[in-house]
């Protein structure tokens, strides 16, 4: 019976080591692959749920819809649940459409806001080729996915984003999930699902107008 014991103890602490983040095995392999999979990218279609969570709530804040990317710089969230949200990135513009009323932004007339927004679009399409100096990346994978954790080296970028991770499932390298932190504490956390790639032709989803 001990030996028995002994045996299914050395199995389960060997899944359990096996499911641990580590660091990645193969970076040249991981770059490659990411390289290959954003040349070859036109369009992503996913549905999405989103997690609020502010540590001083008991109960975090959950919101779905689909999310829609077509290169370049073109993405689009459309919230349907709990409420209808939309918000549309479009090169330099940005458009938020909320209980019917629609305001419209310049971001390249703000440094700060164009920053952003160059960030966020990597994250979200796994682009990390855009990621520049002003961010600290470190690799790590399980048996499914690499995590790329990234931290901002500008204070006031930390200001809004005080970290990020983002998860790449090693079937196709799309991202599966991406977290958002605005602090130690509260953070933002997007999972895409049912993830169609170059399929999308239609632009008027991303009319900024």
């Amino acid at each position: 019976m001990k030996h028995l014991l002994t045996i299914i103890a050395v199995a389960l602490m060997a899944q359990t080591a096996m499911a641990q983040p580590r660091k990645v095995a193969d970076m040249q392999k991981f770059e490659e692959q990411l390289k290959t999979t954003a040349d070859k990218l036109t369009s992503i279609e996913s549905e999405f749920t989103q997690v609020k969570h502010l540590d001083m709530f008991d109960e975090d804040v959950v919101s779905k819809g689909r999310f829609y990317y077509l290169k370049d710089n073109k993405i689009s969230l459309d919230y349907s649940q709990p409420l209808n949200y939309l918000i549309v990135i479009n090169g330099s513009r940005l458009k938020i459409v909320a209980d019917g009323k629609k305001s419209i932004m310049q971001l390249n007339s703000n440094k700060m806001m164009n920053e952003m927004q160059d960030m966020i679009t990597a994250c979200m399409v796994g682009d990390l080729n855009r990621m520049n100096n002003s961010y600290e990346l470190n690799y790590q994978e399980d048996d499914k996915q690499y995590i790329v954790g990234i931290t901002p080296r500008s204070k006031t970028v930390k200001e809004y984003v005080s970290a990020i991770e983002i998860r790449l499932s090693k079937a196709d390298m799309s991202v599966d999930q991406l977290r958002m932190y605005e602090n130690d504490a509260d953070y933002t956390d997007y999972r895409f699902t049912n993830k169609r790639f170059n399929q999308l032709k239609d632009e008027s989803r991303f009319s900024v107008q």
